[in-house]
């Protein structure tokens, strides 16, 4: 059965390659290689987790793929007219380059963290631990006891992060000028020092999601400059160069952004983990799972949290009907070796709620937003349709691991969304830039930016 999914899951990765136009960017073809990708960790584990694929998870892990499939090939068979070819974003005179707010971004970056850094800091006892002791503490209390710094300090860590983003987007616009069109006078070390102060901020924060989302939007975003700059054959094969050389490095900050936090994990298993072993619990767990479908309480558990909290001064208490906790998994196998893991795959609240029709329609759904969305950043003629998509496909990069889109109903999700486009269109939206016509045929902000 490992070799049956196996030979599915590459061909399913060859039929979304060709349906998106042989570009790496297309939803498609990401939820179908970072799949793979995942399987092939559990291959790699086949002997110290006595892998053991059943037939339903075969089923189940093909329908959801092939599901999605079908939402992005509806979106681009009925689309009304054709997603133009994307376009080097850029400006012909200085004027866009020297409005970008480049410093107010670097001090409002700083004092962000700062405040978020500080305040982390002292709620764990002040500055007299040590570092890697703190990071666990406040780890801990993030898990075990629910601990937020507060709603203005959350505030602050998220402007940071769409800083980063931001600021990231006009970096690649820099790197990628090489005709000449933007005189930028802005060194790209005041473009990098936020992204920096992003990362430290990120390791004090112990969410590691962000450092990966982030990771996901860069190369993303890169990949959007460089298939609309590079007139190289084999673009993709230098793209895939470039991604191994990137995901190794991603993979040895993220394994030691665990290790600041006392994990005790070494590199592989840790990896192995966190980006395996919830599709191969999902295999585990689905083999007997005969339960009565909870009709949405596990998909849209976040979402009914928030309800509940508006609704909680009216009496109204919902509480009881949301599941919150991922169930885990403790696996010890006849050789010794062990490991415990949530049900991560986004698959799993899917099937909870509606059985095996959930595995069905949400991926459908997800397939025509994400084909939708992705239709939109190629017509993009601002940047700002690329900078969402990059924003948003994480979900589908963690699709193996966890459900991301769904459960992110709440108004966190919002303030992710938020911050980058306020941040974006106060800094790009510039009254005086002007439009390219002649060779790229795109505005960068601009009072003609609709």
């Amino acid at each position: 059965m490992a070799l049956l999914m196996l030979i599915i899951l590459v061909m399913l990765l060859l039929g979304a390659y060709f349906c998106g136009n042989k570009k790496f960017l297309s939803p498609w073809f990401l939820l179908c290689a970072i799949t793979l990708a995942s399987f092939a960790i559990v291959l790699l584990n086949y002997n110290n987790w006595q892998v053991n694929i059943n037939g339903k998870f075969v089923v189940y892990i093909t329908s959801a793929l092939l599901a999605f499939g079908a939402g992005t090939l509806l979106i681009s068979v009925f689309s009304k007219e054709r997603s133009r070819q994307s376009t080097l974003l850029s400006v012909q005179s200085m004027q866009c380059g020297r409005k970008y707010p480049v410093n107010l971004l670097l001090i409002l970056s700083v004092a962000a963290a700062i405040g978020y850094i500080v305040k982390s800091f002292l709620d764990v006892g002040g500055f007299s631990l040590s570092f890697s002791i703190a990071l666990r503490k406040m780890y801990d209390m993030r898990v075990v006891e629910d601990y937020s710094p507060g709603f203005i300090f959350n505030q602050m860590l998220e402007i940071v992060v769409a800083i980063a983003y931001v600021n990231t987007f006009r970096l690649l616009m820099k790197i990628y000028n090489k005709h000449g069109h933007i005189q930028d006078n802005i060194g790209a070390i005041r473009l990098i020092i936020p992204i920096i102060v992003m990362l430290f901020a990120t390791v004090v924060s112990t969410d590691r999601n962000i450092f990966i989302r982030y990771g996901i939007y860069l190369v993303c975003m890169w990949m959007f400059f460089y298939y609309n700059n590079s007139k190289k054959k084999r673009a993709n094969l230098r793209i895939m160069c470039m991604l191994v050389i990137f995901i190794a490095i991603a993979a040895a900050l993220f394994f030691l952004m665990g290790k600041m936090k006392q994990y005790s994990s070494d590199f592989f298993k840790s990896i192995s983990i966190y980006a395996g072993s919830g599709l191969y619990c999902f295999n585990l767990w689905i083999a007997d799972y005969n339960v009565a479908p909870m009709w949405g309480a596990s998909t849209f558990s976040q979402l009914i949290t928030t309800i509940g909290v508006l609704l909680k001064p009216f009496g109204v208490d919902l509480h009881g009907t949301v599941n919150r906790i991922d169930p885990f998994i403790e696996f010890v196998s006849a050789n010794g070796y062990s490991f415990s893991s949530n049900i991560y795959t986004a698959l799993r609240p899917f099937v909870e709620d509606f059985g095996y029709f959930g595995v069905i329609i949400f991926p459908f759904i997800m397939g025509l937003f994400y084909q939708w969305l992705y239709k939109a950043a190629n017509k993009s003629k601002n940047g700002r349709g690329w900078i969402i998509y990059c924003i948003l496909i994480y979900p589908v990069i963690f699709f193996p691991i966890l459900e991301q889109l769904f459960k992110r109903f709440h108004f966190g999700f919002i303030y992710e969304i938020a911050w980058p486009l306020i941040i974006y269109y106060f800094a790009l939206r510039s009254k005086r830039a002007v439009a390219i016509k002649k060779r790229y045929g795109v505005f960068v902000g601009g009072s003609n930016d609709k």
